[in-house]
């Protein structure tokens, strides 16, 4: 799944391009998508990757997830881990992308054209999948991500991305806590209503 370039950005560079590739620890080929696709229909948490589990239901790729990235803005892809591969393991000939060092699931960011020197870069790690652990705490460390990649440029968001991710413990606990008030909101509506009956 490929979308054209929209041209947006904020980074300094004008009329730079970019693209979000979206890459499963998982082999693509039809045979490996068909088995895939009914172990998320038959039994989901055999599904060994994280952010596929994130994305699909029984039925294929979940509408919220497709919303999403239309509210998102930016142009994506989706690979699975060999096509990546393949894809884009010419990138090295710019000297920072080693696809040696490359880790799945992960998301890149893909920043100038076919015509000029294109970058690649990654952008989500594979230690917060391990972390994160809804598609809402997914969606928060993505834009977050993204934001730090254009505030800060491409070589200080590296350095500053290898380091540890303690915000995705916060996102998650925040989003637990919300669940359980409003859960105990409901309890203390109910609890009145049954006072007044």
């Amino acid at each position: 799944m490929e979308c054209d370039f929209s041209g947006r950005s904020k980074m300094t560079m004008t009329d730079t391009k970019e693209k979000l590739v979206f890459i499963y620890a998982m082999d693509g080929g039809a045979l490996n998508k068909i088995t895939y696709f009914f172990k998320q229909g038959i039994s989901p948490s055999k599904i060994e990757c994280p952010l596929y589990g994130l994305t699909h239901s029984a039925s294929g790729m979940k509408p919220e997830v497709l919303d999403f990235m239309k509210r998102f803005g930016v142009p994506y892809e989706i690979l699975y881990q060999d096509e990546f591969v393949r894809k884009y393991e010419g990138f090295e000939i710019f000297g920072k992308f080693k696809m040696a060092d490359a880790g799945f699931p992960a998301v890149y960011i893909i920043v100038g054209d076919e015509r000029d020197e294109r970058g690649i870069y990654e952008l989500v790690r594979p230690k917060y999948f391990q972390k994160c652990e809804s598609l809402s705490c997914f969606g928060k460390v993505l834009k977050r991500k993204y934001a730090q990649f254009h505030e800060l440029g491409p070589d200080e968001f590296q350095a500053q991305n290898n380091k540890a991710a303690p915000e995705i413990e916060a996102d998650e606990e925040s989003e637990k806590k919300q669940k359980i008030e409003k859960a105990h909101e409901k309890i203390m509506e109910m609890e009145k209503r049954m006072e007044e009956d």
